[in-house]
């Protein structure tokens, strides 16, 4: 009986630890009162806000309670992006602990923590060891996102881009100069939370940087963890950035896994052989993902015969339930368990919402990320719409050509419906196909490709204005005519690209004119 009383105690014990609360406080100088903070806490790749507070006589305050007997990671930043930069101050806390935070500039990522906490000293030995870099880092920063936002109110586009390039190779270089930093420091230092954090960081500079001049340090890093280690989230994204793995492509056989969902039943992609499907990749920190799933509800209600809606979740297990929860599902919601590791980087997504268009066959039909309202119902209206067989005809002694075939069938805004060919011009005539009131351009460097790769440029155009902005109707869809210098006659297919100098611009390739 008293080794039962004394189990009872003990739980007790735990379980007020487990409850018990953390303090956050702030003593800031040549920061104006007034400033808010915020505190957002940080559960695997998704931060959600956990307080905020006011600036009072120079000083914040955070008292939270901690959701569990275990380190926990939150992120401390200011509400006025033009006063500081746009980052989060990263922290580490504890049942308990007691964080002081000390700074007298704006430079957020360059203040004072103090802790008891040893991934939070930790971190503060990485910040210190690049303070100069650090708070240069952060000006440059600043001084970008003020030319975006200058941009954004009708500012000098090319001259604002040019300004922001030579800003951010300013940052990377300094970026590099912090990881060397980084880098010394962690070989000498045992492994934690905030060790396993900043070497993620790293990783994604692999991921994302073909020059990064740091990758076989990084695997360097990557190899002191042991077996548990690289099993975790953050290990197995650094191993995948060290090793990227074969990404599917528009037109090839879809990726499949084990999906679990909220019963934990497995299911595969495989059991809607048969018909369409709509991946999509989202979490609840994403804005946008939680803006589409209206239309995501409407899809999979509207086309219930033919298509089936997968919303797959990033989040770990524990956030997807909760998330599940205040965004209730009508479709199928599923999660690989795997976070940014499992289909997620198969598909190559780097953003979400991230949407993948599957055919019946379970090939690739399309693949892309972001949301505007309108657009998903128009994508997929074009997935499901029938596929009009290519027809060629002559007519005044000039070849036409419609519905045209191209090397890949993807749902692309741009539809060539029909081709033809004169003495004096190649004529497109084209149906567009994207957001509703949402703008598309086309450069006046776009031209044809022929098969024997000679351009051929675009001479005019009809129902278009060539370089500038072009507003969508409500209902999404326009039509339009290009003129281009003429084709050979013999030519059998040509490719259509806005110019290699137009970031993302539209190319469409392998566009077929003969049987």
């Amino acid at each position: 009986m008293r080794k039962q009383v004394l189990a009872c105690l003990l739980l007790g014990a735990l379980g007020a630890q487990a409850q018990e609360k953390f303090v956050v406080e702030g003593q800031l100088k040549n920061i104006p009162d007034g400033t808010v903070f915020y505190l957002m806490k940080q559960e695997g790749n998704v931060g959600s806000m956990a307080a905020t507070d006011t600036l009072q006589n120079g000083t914040f305050r955070f008292e939270l309670t901690t959701a569990g007997n275990e380190l926990e990671g939150y992120g401390l930043m200011a509400r006025d992006d033009t006063k500081f930069p746009p980052m989060l101050l990263e922290l580490w806390v504890n049942p308990g602990s007691h964080l002081l935070i000390q700074g007298e500039n704006p430079y957020i990522y360059s203040w004072k923590v103090e802790s008891d906490v040893k991934e939070q000293q930790f971190q503060q030995q990485l910040i210190q060891a690049s303070h100069k870099e650090w708070e240069e880092f952060q000006r440059l920063t600043m001084q970008e996102f003020a030319l975006m936002r200058s941009a954004a109110q009708g500012g000098n586009k090319e001259q604002v881009r040019a300004q922001a390039d030579s800003l951010q190779q300013l940052t990377e270089k300094l970026s590099d100069q912090i990881a060397q930093h980084n880098i010394a420091i962690m070989k000498q230092s045992p492994i934690n939370a905030a060790w396993m954090g900043e070497l993620h960081r790293m990783g994604m500079s692999v991921k994302f940087r073909k020059d990064y001049p740091y990758k076989k340090e990084v695997q360097q890093l990557y190899n002191l963890l042991d077996d548990a280690q690289k099993e975790t989230s953050i290990g197995k994204s650094v191993y995948l950035a060290l090793n990227p793995p074969t990404v599917v492509k528009v037109g090839e056989e879809a990726a499949d896994a084990d999906m679990y969902d909220l019963e934990g039943k497995v299911h595969r992609l495989a059991e809607f052989r048969g018909k369409y499907i709509l991946l999509d990749f989202w979490s609840r920190g994403c804005g946008p993902c939680i803006m589409s799933q209206p239309e995501l509800k409407e899809i999979s209600e509207m086309y219930k015969d033919s298509l089936e809606v997968i919303s797959l979740s990033i989040e770990n297990r524990k956030g997807w339930e909760e998330a599940s929860k205040s965004h209730a599902m009508t479709w199928n919601n599923w999660n690989d368990l795997e976070e940014n590791n499992g289909l997620y980087a198969r598909y190559g997504v780097r953003g979400i919402p991230h949407f993948v268009l599957i055919s019946p066959e379970g090939k690739v039909v399309d693949s892309w990320s972001g949301y505007g309202k309108g657009l998903l119902k128009l994508k997929v209206k074009g997935m499901l719409a029938p596929k009009l067989p290519m027809r060629i005809e002559w007519k005044d002694g000039h070849k036409l050509v419609h519905h045209p075939r191209k090397k890949t069938e993807k749902v692309d805004v741009l539809i060539i419906r029909q081709v033809e060919l004169t003495d004096s011009a190649t004529v497109l005539r084209v149906h567009a196909r994207y957001i509703p009131n949402y703008w598309i351009r086309l450069d006046k460097a776009t031209s044809l490709i022929s098969d024997k790769g000679v351009n051929y440029p675009l001479l005019r155009s009809e129902g278009f204005k060539i370089g500038e902005q072009v507003f969508m109707p409500d209902s999404g869809e326009m039509d339009f005519t290009l003129y281009f210098a003429p084709l050979p006659k013999d030519t059998r297919w040509f490719d259509f690209s806005e110019g290699e100098h137009v970031e993302g611009g539209y190319y469409i390739e392998g566009i077929r004119l003969t049987e």
